[in-house]
């Protein structure tokens, strides 16, 4: 593997670990007022993961064990070995993320969590590896299959109908059921906001892809598609009382999906 491969597989691992602490450990405000080891220890055998949490946690966890499996096989790993390495880092990466989560007034550490986000960095593993034993040569037809698409007056095409659709189903969803007023938890509302801004950060990372050689409208263009759809369907869901913790998370799933989407399109399309 070249040094430019290497250095493009690291980030992508990297970038994964990144999303997870930032998930799981935003906005950051740690503090150890009124946490003490007993406290710690009773929060962590006896709190009860909802099924939402367990489906957020599996999800989570597995674009980790998708790279890191990747990044493991890049480096002549054994299939056998590699699947191994990945459930012990998922396990360790879930450990620190845990126990960090004391130190958060808002969240509560469980070790049914720990075997959630390992079974997510385990199945993203054996995600990858499966796929890298039926096709072996899939990498090369998904590239040429991605050239064919990425023209510019498809990517307006399929940005104008997500914009459309997803503006009309909050909308919908709104004066039915008035989702805004549902009390949702940060694992739920993370999921619900997940369905209509991974679409959007994978449709940017294409989009920017495309304009690659024009950093300047790729860093508007980039900021202003993250930003703007973010504000936009909040303000379809809540009117004027818009709540910073939804932006915060509208952005950062479509953020960190366009530069995870858009390093592994790189590194796909060297083929």
């Amino acid at each position: 593997m070249s040094n430019s491969s290497s250095h493009r597989s690291i980030f992508i691992t990297l970038s994964s670990v990144l999303l997870v602490l930032l998930v799981t450990l935003l906005p950051f405000n740690f503090t150890a007022e009124g946490v003490t080891f007993r406290s710690a220890m009773r929060s962590f055998f006896q709190h009860a993961s909802g099924f939402s949490d367990i489906v957020g946690n599996v999800f989570l966890f597995m674009p980790f064990g998708i790279d890191l499996a990747y990044e493991l096989r890049q480096r002549r790993f054994r299939p056998k070995a590699t699947f191994l390495l990945v459930v012990i880092l998922s396990t360790a990466l879930s450990l620190l993320v845990e126990t960090l989560q004391v130190f958060l007034p808002w969240r509560a550490s469980s070790w049914i969590d720990i075997c959630t986000n390992t079974a997510g960095g385990a199945i993203g593993a054996a995600i990858y590896l499966a796929w890298q034993h039926m096709f072996p040569n899939g990498s090369r037809a998904i590239a040429k299959q991605i050239r064919h698409w990425l023209s510019p007056r498809m990517l307006m095409v399929l940005s104008v109908l997500w914009f459309v659709a997803t503006a009309g189903l909050f909308l919908v969803l709104e004066q039915t059921v008035q989702i805004a007023t549902w009390d949702f938890s940060l694992a739920s509302m993370f999921i619900f906001y997940s369905a209509f801004f991974i679409p959007l950060g994978i449709l940017l990372a294409m989009i920017t892809n495309v304009l690659k050689h024009e950093p300047k409208l790729y860093l508007m263009l980039a900021s202003a598609g993250i930003v703007l759809p973010a504000i936009m369907m909040e303000v379809l869901l809540r009117g004027t009382d818009l709540r910073k913790t939804n932006l915060v998370m509208s952005v950062t799933i479509s953020l960190f999906t366009l530069l995870v989407v858009r390093g592994r399109l790189g590194h796909l399309l060297r083929y």
